[in-house]
Formats: structure tokens, sequence, C-alpha cells
């Protein structure tokens, strides 16, 4: 059972811990983004927006500019993060045999281009016009991919 710790760990990053917290322009609104959904409260109501919605909306041209780029880079951390936890579930089950350091270096950078991500839509020091971020998950998925990258033996290169 403790070979499925860290496969485990990554599906429950990928599809329900909470990666960053926000707030809309001059709190016009405020949400929470996981890595394949937002939910967000405004004075429209609320949302539940799944990254496949936001996609259409950049694609319809609802989205465009610095919010765009935002979404795509997003959907690039994650297809990194999927990309870790197929590899690391098949790992485990002896699909493949996959180096535990690539799966975690893919962890790595997917916390980094989620950071990116947050950048392009609030600015470098995550505050700006367009609002707050406070990124939650990001520190937390980037400092487990160091600490299981730093843990794999070298054997394990």
């Amino acid at each position: 059972m403790t070979n499925y710790i860290i496969p485990i760990f990554l599906l429950f990053l990928c599809f329900i811990m909470p990666i960053q917290i926000y707030s809309i322009g001059d709190v016009y609104g405020a949400g929470i983004q996981g890595a394949f959904y937002r939910y967000q409260e405004s004075s429209l109501g609320s949302s539940f927006i799944p990254i496949t919605q936001d996609l259409h909306y950049v694609t319809s041209g609802n989205y465009y500019g610095q919010t765009a780029v935002s979404i795509l880079v997003w959907t690039a951390g994650d297809i990194l993060l999927v990309l870790a936890t197929i590899l690391s579930l098949m790992k485990e089950q002896k699909i493949v045999d996959t180096k535990s350091k690539i799966v975690y270096s893919l962890l790595i950078t997917s916390g980094m281009v989620f950071l990116i991500s947050i950048m392009f839509q609030y600015g470098i020091f995550l505050y700006g016009i367009a609002g707050i971020s406070i990124p939650l998950g990001i520190p937390l998925i980037i400092i487990s991919g160091m600490y299981f990258f730093t843990q794999t033996a070298d054997a394990d290169l």
C-alpha cells in the first residue's frame, strides 16, 4: 500500500486541492482555483468554471490578451501535472520503467508553470489591476516535488 502514496498524492493535487485564492479587480468578486476548475462568487452570481470552459472562452475570443495567455499557460501546467500523475501510476504498476526523478521534475515544473500563469494574470507580485492572488497550493506542489526528488536514491536517476 505504501507504493501508492505518491500517485494518490499527485491525484489529490490534480483534482481536489485549491491551488490559488483570488480576488477580481477591486473586490468585484473572489474565488478559488484548482488545477482543472475555478469557483468564483461575484455580483453576477456564483460560477463553477472547468478548464474546458476557460479554453472555450479563449478559442471563441471571449478571453484575449493576458487572460488568454494566462489560461493557456495554466493548461500547460495541467498537462504536466497529469503527465506526472500518469507516469507515477504506471511506474508503480511496473508498466513503464520511468525514473522517479523524471516524475518529480514534472511535478516541480508544473508548480512553476502555474506560478508563471498567475503572474501573467496578476503581475509579478501577484497583485495588480486584475486583482490579488494567493497561491496556496503552488508552494506545496513545488516543495513536495523537491522533497521527493532529493529523497530519491541516486540509483534511480
